[in-house]
């Protein structure tokens, strides 16, 4: 029971965001993370994408795991 409590976030964050994928950037809040997977607020604009939506809650439900992506990938 310990274990899958300890996968929990881990796998969830991995399901909800392109671990591998372009790093998402706002123009009023700075970095946000991975891009979220089917998310029609994302834009493309070259080697990163735009948040173009005023919700970032999918961020802040996993703002752990995005703070860890954008340190690991050299994003913050």
């Amino acid at each position: 029971m310990v274990l899958v409590g300890a996968l929990y976030l881990p796998v969830r964050f991995a399901i909800t965001f392109e671990l591998f994928g372009l790093p998402v950037n706002s123009p009023t809040h700075g970095w946000l993370g991975p891009t979220p997977r089917g998310s029609s607020c994302v834009a493309d604009i070259g080697k990163v994408n735009t948040w173009q939506c005023a919700d970032i809650s999918v961020f802040q439900k996993h703002q752990y795991g995005c703070r860890v992506w954008l340190k690991a990938f050299g994003y913050a």
